[in-house]
């Protein structure tokens, strides 16, 4: 399939309009024929009918917590028009013209197309066709920026009081995805979809200085998509001179129906190795990047951000720094079931004895200038919520804690982009790319 059709965007602009315009005017033309009157009434039953089913399946799946979230604003409306429209087009199928039940059939296949598009874009967070079939149409990042041969100049100095951009530093930074000869190795039996990376303008530039590292989880069901990463940083490094962090984004779950809990003992192999020695590893030993745990963040939205709560308690040496964007109480907590049967082989010890608290216990002595970022949508109080209890937890065992809300903000995209720039926005200072307030 090609690049450039996979690209289009789905969420906004010229094609979703398209599609509900064109939708419109087959619902009218069927709606618009000799005896208007008593057609209108003929078909009101099957109409109503069906805008009522599309209205239950969206109360189902808030009740019945299907998604794990609740679904978006608006997301009634585009399942009663759903409904609705194919309702019309199916009682349109009888006792009518050859053309009539062809924009009949026609109207059974835009109706839905119409209330997905409707409800994607209420999401916010696949914006392209291939975002919605979970393809990576991201080239290969290529050969990254050599390592340097000399050591820093200014050791211990914040990088935003030495760093002086250069003539032609480009713009805006680079994303690319880490495959062939760049593929971050796993070697814990767990085969992760490709991870992607964001370099900043300041690491695209000859001599440039050693920068902090951040790796970043999406959520279920994802990719490692840096689209949203790129978003908020590019933003962030027009403000600091081309400054920001080199971030890698990895994937927790090797498919969009998997919930391996970011466990060692998942069923798909162990995620845990892959984030906390494998990813470690290749950031030494690849990329320009400062080393001290204090410059060293794990971050994630959703899932990922109880993933990234997870192994900044369990893993202090390693990880100064924690962003939870929007993230659930702990890894797999929305699908318990699937979790332990997935992530813990159905062993409920072990299963309890990865939570996060169980970790900031044992380490509870090592968080002494660690820092936890927790952002949540002002609209979303279960996950909000869950931001509350965590920043806690983390506040207790020593950890120096930020909590945010987004104003606006749901569980989707909102929360994701505006949490991004609010979270980045505060560990900028913590990392050095900008002066302390």
């Amino acid at each position: 399939m090609d690049r450039w059709f996979l690209n289009l965007n789905v969420m906004s602009g010229p094609i979703p309009a398209a599609v509900w315009v064109i939708t419109a005017i087959v619902g009218i033309v069927l709606l618009v024929r000799d005896h208007t009157r008593n057609w209108i009434i003929t078909a009101l039953p099957a109409v109503l009918g069906g805008a009522g089913l599309g209205v239950g399946i969206v109360w189902w799946c808030n009740a019945s917590d299907a998604f794990g979230v609740p679904l978006p604003h608006g997301t009634g409306w585009w399942m009663s028009l759903a409904g609705g429209g194919i309702g019309l087009g199916i009682a349109s199928l009888w006792r009518t013209h050859w053309w009539r039940k062809a924009v009949a059939g026609l109207l059974i296949v835009l109706a839905p197309l119409s209330a997905g598009l409707g409800i994607n874009a209420g999401f916010g967070l696949t914006p392209t066709i291939a975002d919605v079939l979970g393809i990576n149409t991201l080239p290969s990042v290529g050969a990254l920026p050599a390592l340097p041969a000399h050591h820093d100049a200014h050791p211990g100095r914040p990088i935003d009081l030495t760093w002086r951009p250069p003539a032609g530093m480009p713009d805006k930074g680079r994303i690319g995805t880490l495959s062939g000869a760049e593929r971050i190795p796993s070697t814990g039996g767990f085969a992760p979809r490709d991870a992607t990376i964001y370099l900043p303008p300041a690491a695209l530039v000859p001599d440039a200085p050693a920068l902090p590292l951040v790796v970043m989880m999406n959520g279920k069901p994802g990719r490692p998509n840096p689209s949203y990463v790129r978003t908020a940083l590019d933003t962030l490094a027009a403000r600091h001179h081309g400054l920001a962090p080199i971030v890698i984004i990895a994937d927790q779950l090797g498919s969009p129906s998997r919930q391996p809990a970011c466990s060692p003992y998942s069923v798909f192999g162990n995620v845990s190795r892959y984030f906390n020695t494998d990813i470690i590893r290749y950031a030494r030993s690849h990329l320009n990047v400062l080393t001290s745990p204090k410059d060293w963040t794990i971050a994630g939205y959703s899932d990922g951000g109880a993933c990234a709560l997870k192994w900044a308690a369990q893993y202090p040496k390693i990880w100064g720094n924690m962003i939870s964007l929007s993230g659930d109480l702990f890894p797999g907590a929305s699908e318990p079931r699937t979790s332990l049967a997935q992530g813990f082989r159905g062993n409920q010890v072990r299963d309890l004895a990865q939570r996060p608290s169980v970790f900031v216990a044992e380490n509870r002595l090592q968080f002494a200038g660690h820092h936890a970022f927790f952002t949540a949508g002002a609209l979303d109080p279960r996950f909000s919520g869950y931001a509350v209890q965590n920043a806690e937890l983390l506040r207790r065992a020593g950890f120096t804690v930020s909590l945010q809300e987004i104003a606006g903000a749901t569980h989707v995209g909102t929360a994701l982009s505006g949490g991004l720039l609010a979270a980045f926005g505060q560990l900028y200072p913590v990392l050095g790319l900008a002066p302390s307030r």
